[in-house]
């Protein structure tokens, strides 16, 4: 039922960051409609290498969360993916990742605002309200903490994300994208 969706996007997306992250790597998920496809179609390939808050409305969680994993095993990279609405909410840990090396690639995808609350309205209402956001330049916001950034596209994602993983230390990949929530396929 997903195929019939129209959702090409969305799945080549995510099986880009799948094949980007290495394997026994762990990924931290913040509350993005990536997170949300990453929740139902993601193959973690291990047990406890998937982290999410979700349900418990963490928005913010995944780079503090993969910061920590880093610091407490440095032998491998680690992920964190964000939107640019969470992303806001965690980036004064920029400072953190730069000062101590930590080896955690930060994928934020930036749709402009609160994605999933604008799918929300725009289904509930017909258009959604307060949900777009004024945000920084991300990449410009992490060169200037001295982390390397760069800006992607789904084309070349799983090759950007890929060399960000495989570069120690910190860096961060924005991908300016509007992603769209998949409907339910159990009611149908």
């Amino acid at each position: 039922r997903i195929g019939a969706q129209e959702l090409t996007l969305e799945q080549e997306v995510l099986a880009s960051v799948r094949r980007a992250l290495p394997a026994g790597s762990p990924s931290f998920w913040d509350m993005t409609i990536l997170a949300y496809w990453a929740w139902s179609a993601f193959d973690a390939h291990a047990p406890n290498l998937m982290h999410s808050a979700q349900g418990a409305g963490g928005l913010g969680y995944g780079f503090p969360a993969a910061l920590g994993a880093a610091a407490a095993d440095p032998t491998r990279p680690v992920l964190a993916v964000s939107g640019d609405g969470g992303a806001l909410y965690s980036v004064a840990e920029l400072a953190t990742a730069r000062q101590y090396g930590l080896d955690v690639t930060w994928l934020i995808v930036d749709d402009g605002g609160y994605g999933i609350l604008r799918e929300y309205m725009t289904d509930a209402f017909g258009q959604a309200t307060a949900t777009e956001l004024t945000r920084p330049d991300y990449v410009a916001l992490a060169e200037s903490f001295g982390v390397p950034g760069v800006r992607t596209t789904p084309d070349t994602l799983e090759k950007d994300l890929a060399a960000a993983l495989a570069t120690p230390g910190p860096s961060v990949v924005v991908l300016p994208a509007v992603l769209r929530m998949f409907a339910p396929t159990h009611l149908g």
